[in-house]
């Protein structure tokens, strides 16, 4: 009898084992649809685009000089006069280049680029380069087309590394901003990586709320990997 009762220990042992192992292969192998990824993806775009930002509008800026200009070492002396009124994201392979347009009267003296960036990856499977997925939310695209600053952060909710942060589309947790990691390819969240924190800082603080507009164009190329 005592050998009997062993043998059944051991038949449960194995019948339990080989339970579990089917329930770990059965959760490796289950994938996420694309409608489930999109909705995780959403939530880290919420987890931007909830916190508040501050706005600079001409009205504002007028206000407030000169004694912003200490507390903004790369505003140019004429702002508001003088602002960037157009940036200009290119999506081509590989810098990605931003350039600056300035207005005012003294535009010509001012910085213009072109600066290298990095751009969104996009969620796997979805195509960047098409204007409608990329403005999409959740996509993990950078949008192409155009749109307005919509406000200024000192650095990302969602990752404290970025900094000096310029948003273009705020809903969906969307802005230029700098970043330590700027690859050769899209690599981002959506966002568009600034290389130079320098340029960063002169983004933030020569642009106005309504009045500067970012430009995104060019051809997405799709990168080595994109966001699951």
């Amino acid at each position: 009898m005592p050998k009997k009762r062993r043998q059944l220990k051991r038949g449960r042992s194995t019948r339990s084992r080989a339970s579990g192992k089917a329930r770990s292969n059965k959760r490796r192998g289950a994938k996420t649809t694309l409608k489930e990824r999109l909705a995780r993806a959403r939530k880290l775009e919420a987890l931007d685009a909830g916190k508040p930002a501050f706005r600079v509008s001409r009205e504002r800026a007028l206000a407030s000089q000169p004694q912003a200009l200490a507390a903004h070492p790369f505003r140019n002396d004429d702002f508001p006069q003088t602002y960037i009124q157009q940036i200009s994201v290119s999506l081509d392979d590989p810098d990605h280049s931003l350039t600056l347009t300035w207005t005012g009267p003294n535009a010509d003296s001012q910085e213009t680029g072109p600066f290298r960036t990095s751009p969104g990856a996009g969620l796997r499977g979805l195509n960047c380069d098409d204007e409608a997925t990329s403005r999409r939310s959740g996509s993990k695209c950078t949008p192409k087309g155009t749109c307005p600053v919509q406000g200024f952060q000192r650095r990302l909710n969602s990752d404290s590394r970025a900094t000096y942060v310029t948003w273009f589309m705020q809903r969906r947790g969307i802005a230029l901003h700098y970043f330590p990691i700027v690859p050769v390819y899209a690599a981002s969240h959506g966002c568009v990586r600034i290389q130079s924190v320098d340029v960063a800082r002169l983004i933030q603080d020569n642009s106005l709320v309504g009045d500067t507009q970012v430009v995104v164009s060019g051809t997405w190329t799709k990168p080595p990997k994109q966001w699951s």
